[in-house]
């Protein structure tokens, strides 16, 4: 019976001899006892009872924090845990000298709004000690694991885990520790994990640690779906897996280090990478082998290429010498069929209709349509005095919209080349893109429209990003969401129908402080002058290509890119082909 047991002996009590203020103190405590046993230590500023059983004989740690300075007697008392009446004596006092110490801080902690789960996510933790000592962040995640990080004072630690778990609000505790153990204060942190609105990965050149410096093409080989696209400064086009951002494959210019890849690249019936560089030579790259199918120089001049449109084995595209050209591309080689004078320089990229005829803006103000053949224009336009006129897209009706360097977007007559309606924005608009019953764009003063494709009237517009804007084109997704990337690479979903907020994400807040945020690309009048366009793949994870980094950001299963939409991203399709007689 347990009225019968003896009380437990008294308690031995051992630790170090002195610690400083905000550091754990380690105790030791053993006791021998007919049954296990708790423990109560009186630390002088405060009592604490042992939450743990332990046996008789075994040694059980526990641990204390003082806040002041001070000597502190240390003592224990040993409690039957089948009979709580049976306690022991308190031991002799154990002496501690508890030495003055600046605490710790934890200054800041840099995280994404929110993470995916299965994805790595970055967590950068900024901190100090106020004597200067070298500190150490610990960080426990809502899985149990703890990382820790080493640095002077002040310092910064980048750290990551993958949340398994959705949740609205994991739980994850941040310290920062100097040599002597003291700890500052915990900084507990609440992010949402979810399935959508998050970066999955992201991917910086090989060589240059930097984003990709062109709109990308998705295209799937025949194992793989592939992000394909350029990097300035490296004389290569990649190859990477959507999947899992590994590099593939990847192809250099013939020139090597004289020349570099320079336009938005176009996908072909053929299977053939349409890309230019900056020097002479127009590329046909195998997306099967990465091998160069064919190259076309023209030796006399050092004119950069632009973005081409493609249709069917016809190639159109602008050049700096203030040419559009028409090459056919025969398997092994390219032939030129044929080019026109425009007196002013190409903006954007070329489209094609659904009848053949080419259309294409300058920056002298035109938009000029051309036959197959482009020896004469159809018609032009002059829509604006000077200045560029861009982002030209076709609708299902044959209508043709563009922007340019004015608050306006236009709808053009496909006939006639005269204006139907112009739409006034805030400020200039960029690339516009067309879902099935409204045309959207966002504005260079940040905010973002949904226009009525057949009046021109404002569905709604909403001020996401002011004195940031966008300026690139959005994506018009198959689940009736819309996306939007801004000059800060924070890529947003809307809802199509009433512009409402599903989330936005950050993107750069998940390089874990490798970033230079904030840091716009200076865009350039011209040719190449855009910035890259956000880009999806068959999943629904949206591809923002970033100032930094190449972005992978969670979407939707159902949210692909809409196929019943006219034209529903950049160049129409996930090939950049610009034609509206290919999906």
């Amino acid at each position: 019976m347990t009225g019968c047991k003896k009380p437990p002996a008294t308690p031995s009590v051992w630790g170090p001899d002195s610690t400083w203020t905000f550091a754990t103190y380690p105790c030791s405590l053993t006791t021998t006892a007919g049954g296990n046993v708790r423990y109560v230590v009186n630390w002088t500023d405060s009592t604490d009872t042992d939450d743990v059983s332990h046996a008789s004989a075994e040694t059980a740690e526990v641990d204390h924090v003082w806040s002041t300075a001070g000597t502190f007697d240390v003592k224990a008392q040993a409690i039957l845990d089948a009979d709580p009446s049976k306690a022991s004596g308190f031991s002799q006092p154990k002496s501690v000298k508890v030495i003055l110490n600046q605490r710790p801080i934890v200054d800041s902690v840099q995280r994404p709004y929110l993470a995916v789960k299965g994805a790595m996510t970055n967590f950068v933790v900024f901190g100090s000690d106020p004597d200067y000592d070298s500190v150490r962040a610990i960080v426990k995640w809502p899985n149990g694991k703890t990382t820790t990080g080493l640095s002077s004072s002040p310092g910064q630690f980048a750290v990551s885990d993958t949340f398994t778990n959705v949740d609205s609000a994991a739980i994850v505790v941040v310290w920062v520790q100097d040599w002597k153990g003291s700890k500052s204060k915990p900084d507990t942190i609440r992010i949402p994990v979810t399935t959508s609105g998050g970066v999955l990965w992201s991917w910086q050149s090989p060589t240059e640690q930097a984003s990709m410096s062109s709109t990308i093409i998705v295209a799937n080989d025949g194992t793989d779906e592939l992000i394909l696209g350029c990097c300035t400064g490296e004389q290569k086009f990649y190859a990477i897996k959507a999947g899992n951002k590994a590099i593939k494959r990847s192809a250099s210019t013939v020139e090597g280090a004289n020349a570099e890849f320079v336009s938005d690249p176009g996908l072909n019936a053929s299977g053939h990478i349409i890309v230019g560089d900056d020097d002479t030579t127009l590329y046909a790259i195998s997306l099967s082998s990465f091998g160069t199918a064919w190259t076309w120089q023209d030796t006399n001049k050092n004119d950069e290429w632009g973005a081409p449109a493609l249709s069917g084995s016809d190639i159109y595209i602008g050049r700096e010498d203030h040419n559009l050209y028409h090459f056919t591309d025969n398997g092994s080689s390219a032939g030129m069929a044929g080019k026109y004078g425009l007196n002013a320089n190409v903006v954007d990229a070329p489209v094609v209709d659904a009848d053949g005829n080419v259309l294409v803006g300058t920056d002298s103000g035109y938009l000029t349509k051309f036959d197959k053949g482009i020896s004469s224009p159809i018609w032009r336009s002059h829509l604006i005095p000077y200045g560029e006129v861009n982002g030209i897209i076709i609708g299902s009706d044959k209508t043709i919209y563009c922007g340019s360097d004015s608050p306006y977007v236009y709808a053009i007559d496909p006939d006639s080349g005269h204006v139907k309606w112009s739409a006034r924005l805030n400020d200039i608009g960029d690339r516009p893109v067309l879902g099935q019953s409204a045309l959207f764009v966002g504005s260079h003063e940040g905010t973002f429209y949904s226009i009525n494709p057949s009046t021109g009237t404002v569905n709604w517009h909403d001020s996401l990003c002011p004195g940031i804007g966008f300026e690139t084109a959005p994506i018009v997704a198959a689940n009736g969401y819309v996306y939007a990337q801004d000059g800060n690479d924070v890529l947003y979903c809307m809802n199509q129908a009433d512009g409402t907020l599903i989330w936005k994400c950050d993107c750069s807040s998940y390089l874990g402080g490798t970033a230079a945020f904030h840091h716009r690309r200076a865009r350039i009048a011209g040719l190449t002058g855009n910035n890259p366009d956000p880009s999806i793949t068959s999943t629904g994870n949206i591809i923002v290509v970033g100032i930094d980094a190449v972005y992978c950001v969670a979407g939707y299963t159902a949210g692909p890119l809409d196929a019943s939409a006219p034209w529903p991203k950049w160049q129409r399709n996930l090939s950049n082909t610009g034609s509206a007689g290919s999906k």
